[in-house]
């Protein structure tokens, strides 16, 4: 027993292993133009923000950023809030717990500006 405690490399009582968490897996998002009916699909991390969303959903369907509103379970998505504090939560759980999530889980619906009458539009608020 002595000879297998000399062939192991002992570590010092003060170093200390730190195994870091893998970074979680990018979410599968499905984003509908309600107009068309034209779905794309796309991968983004939960620690990004909405902004980030709508920048992907622009390079996919060259709808401007600004003219975008992004909807999931009858609620905009706020361009600020990280994708994993917005009511996307659902469908992260569901990957968290290896569960599938359903379609509808993570399907957003993408309202486009330009595609609203004027008079349906909300006023633009003035700049402060």
């Amino acid at each position: 027993m002595a000879t297998r405690m000399a062939n192991q490399t002992m570590l010092p009582s003060y170093a200390t292993i730190v195994v870091q968490p893998p970074p979680p897996k990018p979410l599968l998002l499905f984003v509908t133009n309600v107009k068309s009916a034209r779905t794309i699909w796309v991968e983004i991390s939960i620690n990004d923000n909405v902004s980030m969303l709508k920048k992907y959903v622009e390079r996919k369907m060259n709808i401007p950023v600004a003219d975008m509103i992004l909807i999931y379970m009858g609620e905009e998505l706020k361009n600020d809030v990280k994708i994993k504090d917005s009511k996307l939560d659902r469908a992260i759980q569901k990957v968290s717990h290896r569960e599938e999530p359903q379609f509808d889980d993570c399907t957003i619906h993408l309202i486009d500006l330009k595609d609203t009458p004027e008079q349906l539009r909300e006023p633009a608020q003035a700049q402060v």
